[in-house]
């Protein structure tokens, strides 16, 4: 039990607002039984900024699983059990520590956590779900602060937050059907004959499930061969459609675009809780997969940045800098609520973690169809009025070094330079849309949640050629701007704020879209360590 008079710290930047558009329900049972993970972090503080050179020549080192484990025992196993004895000392149960992970995960009852943590617990309603909320800010005994990085678990809100649900408002249940993922990636003059039989693809699924009747009648449609897909955990929900029909959809467009232009190839999908923490778990789950070791990693959740404390982007900067070491390269949605994220509080917003400058996010595109369907013509911003591509200037992290030398735009909200969202773009507008089948209809769907998958198959294809991974894409993208067609008109502007397409980078559509070969020569090229 902790002391009346025990000296506690606050958890720098953890407090956290209730949630918006939600109504309370009422304070957690204090009875009830709650398990929590504490990331732990080294005293000494990093003496590199994310995303500066000094980083990413650190995380470009290569280093295997076992070394980076060997490593992790010698620098955190003290601190991890500093933790765990504490919480064992309050009568708190230790459920594991996992020293790769940095974390050690415990359970204990409201009021426990209350008296240990400071963690004020309310339950919230949103009007799809009901769920628990952390609210205020959190304290650490002092005798463990030091070596608290961050502690996820007490927060369940779902990472997106407003409404309509944003699957839901890109599905196009009109006549028009879409095109199959394969002839939207013959746009880009992605080749669709190589071997990728070698390749292990991951996908982030927070919620949903999927039909494999869906997917067959899709790769029928694509006349491709099936993929393996396995799911992690094995009761993931692929005999089925889940409760939540967003979900499904954007399983289902995820799973098929993938599929569709990875005959052969095996696809994980990593089941988790819509949550930060359930978002931060699964993507460490994959990155450490030693069973099914997945290449690339597809995610196309996530949230804006305000959402996010400051602890909880660092436990997921953490994981991200895990994946640019073993070379997994993780790919993001950049959003599909245009420069504000959907927000009404004046400001522009970008996703997390999109903005990471550990994370290649994708933003979308409207393209026109030239003559036959055969190539893309005019190529604009999405941009559909109340939907649109993400992307802005983050209000978190500075100017990555792969950024350094463009002219990127001052932010919106306080006429700072920082890191500069998306990196890359695809088409994503409901014309001519995305066919997928779900629960035996064809629908077609948009959103940056499509081009994400078919940007993480292109980089799957690269990585099948050079037969060896790539890791972190972000410097051989940047370095090779002819290996893309800048996007030079429209803009991802809501009421006047936002940002423009022009010439080179820009902060709706980054680099442009992809010249198919090009790109794969660029992925080729990159360095061996």
């Amino acid at each position: 039990m902790a002391g009346s008079h025990e000296r506690r710290i606050p958890l720098a930047g953890s407090n956290r607002a209730a949630p918006d558009g939600a109504t309370l329900v009422g304070d957690v049972d204090p009875n009830e039984r709650i398990s929590i993970v504490v990331y732990v972090k080294r005293r000494t503080p990093d003496k590199f900024q994310p995303g500066s050179a000094g980083d990413l020549a650190r995380l470009a080192k290569p280093v295997t699983r076992h070394q980076l484990a060997t490593q992790r025992h010698r620098s955190h196993a003290r601190a991890a059990a500093r933790i765990a004895r504490l919480a064992a000392e309050r009568g708190l149960s230790v459920l594991g520590t996992d020293v790769v992970a940095r974390t050690v995960m415990i359970e204990g009852t409201a009021r426990q956590m209350a008296e240990t943590f400071g963690a004020t617990l309310r339950i919230y309603r949103d009007g799809q779900r009901e769920f628990r909320a952390r609210v205020g800010g959190l304290t650490v005994p002092a005798e463990i602060a030091p070596w608290t990085r961050a502690i996820l678990g007490f927060d369940q809100r779902p990472l997106r937050t407003t409404k309509p649900p944003l699957v839901q408002a890109r599905a196009d249940m009109g006549s028009d059907s879409g095109l199959w993922p394969t002839d939207i990636a013959a746009l880009y003059g992605i080749p669709l004959d190589r071997d990728v039989s070698s390749i292990c693809v991951g996908i982030v699924a927070l919620g949903g499930g999927y039909l494999q009747s869906d997917l067959a009648m899709a790769l029928t449609g694509m006349n491709r061969q099936p993929p393996v897909v396995v799911n992690v955990p094995q009761t993931g929900n692929d005999s089925g459609l889940g409760t939540n029909d967003v979900a499904d959809q954007e399983l289902a467009l995820d799973l098929q675009v993938l599929a569709g232009l990875l005959p052969k190839a095996r696809i994980v999908v990593y089941f988790a809780e819509n949550s930060a923490a359930g978002l931060t778990d699964a993507i460490h789950q994959a990155v450490f997969d030693e069973v099914h070791s997945p290449q690339v990693i597809s995610v196309s959740w996530g949230s804006a940045e305000k959402f996010w404390t400051e602890p909880g982007r660092d436990a997921m900067q953490a994981v991200l800098a895990d994946a640019a070491r073993l070379r997994v390269s993780v790919l993001f949605a950049s959003g599909d609520q245009l420069a504000t994220s959907g927000l009404t509080d004046g400001k522009v917003h970008v996703w997390f973690p999109a903005s990471s400058p550990y994370a290649t996010s994708c933003g979308g595109t409207q393209p026109a169809l030239a003559a036959g369907n055969g190539s893309a013509g005019a190529e604009a911003v999405w941009n559909a009025g109340a939907i649109g591509t993400g992307g802005g200037i983050s209000d978190a992290f500075p100017v990555p070094d792969y950024q350094s030398h463009l002219t990127l735009p001052k932010s919106q909200n306080d006429g700072a330079i920082r890191r500069g969202v998306p990196d890359v773009a695809c088409a994503a507008a409901a014309s001519p849309g995305y066919r997928i089948i779900v629960n035996g209809q064809a629908m077609a769907m948009s959103g940056t949640s499509a081009a994400t998958p078919l940007w993480a198959a292109l980089v799957a294809i690269a990585i099948a050629a050079r037969g060896e991974q790539i890791g972190l894409l972000n410097a051989a993208l940047y370095a090779n701007p002819g290996a893309f067609r800048a996007i030079e008109q429209g803009n991802n502007r809501v009421g006047g704020k936002g940002y423009d397409a022009g010439p080179g980078w820009s902060a709706c559509t980054g680099l442009g879209v992809p010249r198919g070969a090009d790109v794969l020569t660029a992925l080729a090229a990159v360095p061996v360590a």
